[in-house]
């Protein structure tokens, strides 16, 4: 997960880290910082978490 407004770490370093890792799928968070902070975030985590 990597949000589009990261200002630490920019979208492409959360691609190119997806990209190194066999299996990894990139879910990009419009909107989201550095931080897991956004509004309505927890229930998209919650979303995205496949047991």
């Amino acid at each position: 997960m990597h949000g589009d407004q990261d200002p630490v770490y920019p979208l492409a370093h959360g691609e190119a880290l997806a990209a190194a890792i066999p299996g990894a799928v990139l879910e990009v968070v419009p909107g989201m910082g550095h931080a897991l902070t956004s509004p309505g975030l927890p229930e998209q985590i919650a979303d995205l978490i496949r047991l």
